[in-house]
């Protein structure tokens, strides 16, 4: 009688119970991998905006501000020329979008950052307002195990620069830390 091959009914499940297991323990993994990559993602297109606004304030020697719209679900970034009349310039999203992620403006209220032809932020914008000199970016929704992101404007008055507000518990004297005040 020849031998049949093939799997039976138990070692099925068998191997199904142990992949749903791998697949479960898996999971709350990948939530944090995803929701980290938004707020990076975030934090990088805030970085590049404000970059971009530098470098288009030298490039035309006038004064470019940036925009900021922190709006849960539509927000985003602008660039205007401050001139008689202002100018729009290219615009920005966040990745993956702004419902993704949350956003905090210090000093509280302040949406504008101001740069000159020379590179170096005006300590007053158009409106009359002060720069923001922060925007901290975390997740929308909570999801436990995340990092924020700190997106630093201002540090020497020119620079601009994304931190790890947790590393700085960790090792001040790490890059990515943020600095203390």
């Amino acid at each position: 009688m020849p031998r049949l091959r093939g799997f039976s009914v138990i070692e099925l499940m068998i191997a199904l119970a142990i992949a749903v297991t791998l697949i479960l323990l898996a999971a709350p993994s990948y939530g944090v991998w995803v929701a980290d990559s938004r707020i990076r993602a975030a934090a990088d297109s805030l970085a590049g905006g404000l970059r971009l606004a530098q470098a288009e304030a030298v490039k035309r020697n006038e004064d470019i501000e940036f925009i900021l719209d922190p709006t849960t679900t539509t927000g985003g970034w602008t660039l205007n020329v401050v001139a008689t009349p202002a100018t729009a310039m290219p615009a920005g999203t966040f990745a993956e979008g702004a419902r993704l992620t949350q956003f905090t403006v210090l000093p509280a209220g302040n949406t504008i950052v101001t740069f000159t032809g020379l590179g170096t932020i005006r300590a007053n914008n158009a409106d009359g307002s002060t720069p923001f000199d922060q925007i901290t970016i975390a997740p929308a929704t909570g999801v436990a195990g995340t990092r924020n992101l700190r997106v630093l404007v201002g540090a020497g008055r020119t620079g601009i620069k994304i931190c790890d507000p947790q590393w700085t518990v960790i090792n001040a004297d790490d890059p990515k830390a943020c600095p203390t005040p």
